[in-house]
């Protein structure tokens, strides 16, 4: 896929959320993206809004406790169900100075796994499994929420009933049986192997921010890539698909394994910190994801006021807002 990259500065305090990368153009209307975009802006505005009021982590949190709570979304209640029709969540959150990460694993019936997350940023032990998660859901007083809905039950139905082994709608939350038909009729085939073709889809949320003293956080949550096997685990609870450090937050999207394999916000995060500015860590970096061709994204946002993404699938949906009221989208979430 072609490479787009894009880095602009704007007015800390600010806040970047994205909503998943994909090649998911052939599935969707066009009127269906904008409204996404849409709804990208107002959840960056939102996330926004709470960092200037509560600080810390309250944007981010914020910004992705909306996407949770949205099935368009592949996170919290858009979540994908695994081959056993089982929905099973990840999240991290992660602050920069100092640095510090908090994560949970493949947490079953939790809307807001972001929570969770949050929650471990205070303890010492802030990395947990399933059985861990739940444990410390019981002790939140967090119910357990069914996730699943009649559009993600038929769309697992259609996918057992057609032997495929890979969700094809991963990055769209409320992709039903529809989509999946129009996916088959434009060609998309199940991958034959662990790594999809390239007209394959996957989907995560995720939300950056700097405050006004250059503080940055990172969350990122995901309903995993969808019909995947049982107790498969994605980038985005570890440190290459959510990272920050005292010079850029950065969240990542896409074919979690090649993530995983390329330690794509780790990577992009050390070339910062050995002196490169974002748009050069960020060039040389896809470069290396274009000579493996691998299927990501990532956004990404400095200490010193320099927002940006990059993506190798179709499409990635994105949105900034900044304190003078700047806002931004991705191309194909544009009126």
């Amino acid at each position: 896929m072609p490479l787009e990259l894009h880095v602009e500065q704007v007015s800390a305090p600010a806040l970047v959320v994205h909503g998943g990368a994909g090649n998911y153009l052939q599935t969707t209307s066009r009127e269906r993206r904008i409204e996404r975009g849409q709804t990208l802006i107002r959840i960056a505005q939102s996330g926004l809004s709470s960092l200037l009021e509560k600080k810390g982590s309250g944007g981010v949190l914020q910004a992705v406790l909306e996407m949770e709570d949205d099935p368009r979304f592949n996170a919290g209640y858009g979540c994908k169900l695994q081959l056993d029709g089982k929905c099973r969540v990840s999240a991290a959150l992660m602050r920069g100075t100092p640095e510090r990460l908090s994560s949970v694993y493949n947490v079953p019936d939790c809307l807001h796994p972001s929570l969770l997350a949050a929650h471990l940023q205070g303890l010492s032990d802030r990395n947990l499994d399933a059985a861990g998660a739940v444990r410390l859901m019981v002790e939140l007083a967090m119910s357990h929420t069914d996730l699943r809905t009649e559009k993600t039950v038929a769309r697992w139905e259609a996918l057992c009933a057609g032997a495929e082994n890979a969700d094809m709608e991963g990055a769209i939350g409320n992709a039903g049986e529809e989509e999946l038909e129009k996916a088959r009729n434009a060609g998309i085939v199940a991958p034959s192997d662990k790594k999809p073709p390239e007209s394959e889809r996957y989907g995560t949320v995720g939300a950056i921010s700097v405050d006004g003293q250059g503080a940055l956080w990172t969350c990122t949550s995901t309903g995993g890539r969808g019909h995947e096997a049982v107790g498969r685990v994605s980038d985005s609870p570890t440190p290459a698909g959510t990272y920050a450090n005292a010079e850029v937050a950065l969240s990542a999207t896409g074919f979690g394994e090649e993530i995983i394999d390329l330690n794509l916000c780790g990577r992009i995060a050390t070339r910062m910190l050995d002196g490169m500015d974002l748009k050069t860590a960020l060039e040389k970096t896809f470069s290396e994801v274009e000579a493996m061709g691998a299927l990501v994204g990532v956004i990404a946002l400095t200490r010193d006021g320099w927002a940006g993404y990059a993506y190798t699938t179709e499409a990635c949906g994105v949105a900034w807002a900044d304190q003078q009221g700047s806002i931004h989208v991705d191309p194909h979430g544009r009126d």
